[in-house]
């Protein structure tokens, strides 16, 4: 192998090495808006640990009072579902983890909300 070929083999290695660096690490954001909700989804690398949260805004009639509402969040490795209470019009879900990764391979995450008898799907896009 010459000089050359050995420069060209480095610059590639070096950049595959840098895209999956960039890819794992930084801030990713994602937000959306249905009939009655809106959101928005934040990653968030702090060190070893990252960050993943989602603020769901009520944007429906009486959003002022607190209704019980449950989500089902199902998008490649993020899977989360439960029920919160609003609070001020909003619910907040928050993740911490250390192995997981705050980019997001797909354009969108589907989130699917249900309160008062109804069931709504909210779409964050980047």
């Amino acid at each position: 192998m010459n000089k050359k070929e050995g420069l060209i083999i480095s610059l590639l290695l070096l950049s595959f090495i840098g895209f999956f660096v960039w890819y794992s690490s930084g801030t990713t954001s994602y937000s959306g808006q249905s009939k009655n909700w809106a959101g928005q989804y934040t990653g968030v690398e702090d060190g070893q640990t990252k960050v993943r949260e989602f603020i769901i805004t009520y944007t429906g009639v009486g959003a002022d009072r607190e209704l019980p509402v449950t989500y089902r969040i199902d998008s490649g490795d993020l899977q989360l579902k439960g029920t919160k209470r609003l609070s001020d019009g909003r619910i907040s879900i928050r993740t911490e983890c250390s192995d997981c990764r705050i980019a997001r391979k797909e354009t969108e995450i589907p989130v699917i909300l249900e309160w008062e008898g109804q069931e709504e799907e909210l779409v964050l896009s980047k």
